[in-house]
């Protein structure tokens, strides 16, 4: 067990969210209190849930937030067992393509519900954050999710490189129907996300009279806060974690 913020020690689980016959692990870290405390959806990168997911929860945690970190990946039979495979980009790539948008969005739905009903947690102030492929995700399930908090999109796609059966629509498309406030990271230096990209949502955003921040770190590249990669920013994440936390805090404390 870890310290948190108030020196106290986080507590950790798995569970299972089952839904339509599909079960999902939701890895789960808070601080051992019965006390009832906000909590945030942890969305994975396209790796799945692994040692830095599991991280990113516990910093959460030691803020004093219930942290959710569900995989989404057991969503698809593709999902390899193999640790290594689950490290490769194309593989997972793979996997992520052939899920379904709106069975993520669906699976979300479920595992926010899950977490207002665990132990301890203050419903009215659950918030999402996703990093890359879990940015774009949390952005589109903040479009739907109406008892959510906040959200926070690091460096999701905003346009897809092309649309398939499986993603009929760019995450901008869900956009407009932003249901609370977002705070959005990106990397100057990101071949995914063009400034023309972030300018357009920031349009449609002002246009639909939503409330957002966005950030751009112009020295920065895709990933860049992921200390386990080698894009890693150590600058740049220290400011966006800082500003996360601000943020939340500022949501839910508004809630």
């Amino acid at each position: 067990m870890a310290p948190t913020s108030n020196n106290s020690v986080l507590k950790e689980e798995t569970f299972i969210v089952e839904r339509l016959g599909r079960k999902t692990p939701v890895f789960a870290v808070g601080p051992d209190t019965p006390v009832a405390l906000p909590a945030v959806i942890v969305v994975h990168e396209i790796f799945g849930v692994n040692e830095h997911i599991k991280d990113v929860a516990r910093r959460f945690a030691g803020q004093n937030f219930r942290a959710f970190a569900p995989d989404l990946f057991a969503l698809c039979e593709r999902f390899p067992s193999d640790p290594e495979r689950r490290n490769d980009l194309k593989t997972m790539r793979e996997v992520w393509s052939s899920i379904d948008d709106s069975e993520l969005i669906a699976e979300m739905h479920a595992v926010f519900d899950a977490a207002a009903r665990y132990p301890a947690v203050i419903p009215e102030s659950i918030g999402a954050i996703g990093y890359c492929m879990g940015g774009a995700i949390a952005l589109m399930f903040a479009c739907s999710e109406g008892k959510l908090s906040w959200v926070a999109d690091y460096y999701g796609r905003i346009k897809y490189g092309a649309i398939s059966k499986e993603k009929p629509k760019h995450p901008i498309d869900y956009a407009g129907n932003l249901r609370c406030p977002l705070l959005g990271l990106f990397a100057g230096k990101d071949e995914l996300i063009t400034g023309e990209h972030r300018e357009q949502l920031a349009a449609l955003l002002q246009k639909n009279d939503k409330t957002f921040r966005i950030k751009v770190y112009e020295k920065a590249e895709h990933a860049f806060f992921n200390d386990q990669r080698p894009h890693y920013d150590r600058e740049a994440a220290e400011d966006a974690w800082q500003l996360t936390l601000d943020f939340a805090r500022l949501q839910n404390k508004a809630t």
